[in-house]
């Protein structure tokens, strides 16, 4: 599988997304984010997740994140995200 591993921002969202909408544009067929440098996964960082991945589906692409932290990792399983997203533990990686 052709992909792009970019540290996810949430700060930085548009950057984010216009990095994945080049990617895609170049063949990538999937961005994954890595997800361990960011503080928290809080509302805003979830809201742009799913925005991200709409983004990428629009354009015919996926979203993978790459996690190792157990707090992140708890996050999105109690928040259903690890259902939506193909998740990659950094850890077994």
């Amino acid at each position: 599988m052709n992909s792009l591993v970019v540290e996810y921002h949430p700060d930085s969202l548009a950057a984010t997304e216009a990095a994945a909408i080049a990617a895609f544009a170049s063949g990538a067929e999937c961005v994954v984010l890595d997800l361990d440098s960011i503080a928290s996964l809080d509302a805003s960082a979830v809201r742009g997740l799913i925005g991200l991945l709409r983004r990428a589906r629009e354009h015919g692409g996926d979203v993978a994140l790459r996690v190792g932290r157990p707090d992140i990792l708890r996050t999105l399983s109690v928040t259903a995200l690890d259902r939506i997203f193909k998740v990659v533990n950094t850890e077994a990686a």
